[in-house]
């Protein structure tokens, strides 16, 4: 009884294990991408639509639009530093990060949502907002 009870619990903490790992190595991708400026990286995690938010846009985007609108910000704010401050998830199987990027001599906090969809997790919402 005891045995069967052990491997219960062993196999309930693998199916777990498993499944919160692909989110986190999606949020450690995207940290890794942030940290190195390289929008091509973080896109490659992005939602079909992105809520893309960065200091003086606000908008939804493509993809690839979205990639695009990273990658000139990156180009004028080249990228020192990025380490995740706070990370947590939800019910429906939602992950979100909260970190400071240091690009361009400025200091920003940065928030993105990741969902699953269709199998992946993607990127839902990113937004970077200068620290003042």
């Amino acid at each position: 009884m005891l045995f069967r009870l052990r491997v219960v619990s062993l196999v309930l903490f693998m199916g777990f294990a498993s499944f919160a790992s692909p989110q986190d190595d999606t949020s450690k991708l995207v940290a890794e991408g942030l940290g190195t400026g390289n929008a091509s990286e973080v896109s490659k995690y992005f939602n079909a639509m992105v809520d893309l938010s960065l200091p003086g846009s606000d908008e939804t985007y493509s993809k690839t639009q979205a990639g695009q609108v990273l990658k000139e910000f990156f180009v004028q704010n080249p990228v020192k530093s990025f380490k995740i401050s706070k990370q947590g998830s939800s019910a429906d199987g939602s992950t979100y990060c909260i970190g400071t990027l240091e690009a361009g001599g400025k200091s920003y906090r940065v928030y993105y949502l990741i969902k699953p969809v269709a199998g992946k997790n993607l990127v839902q919402q990113l937004q970077v907002q200068e620290n003042t």
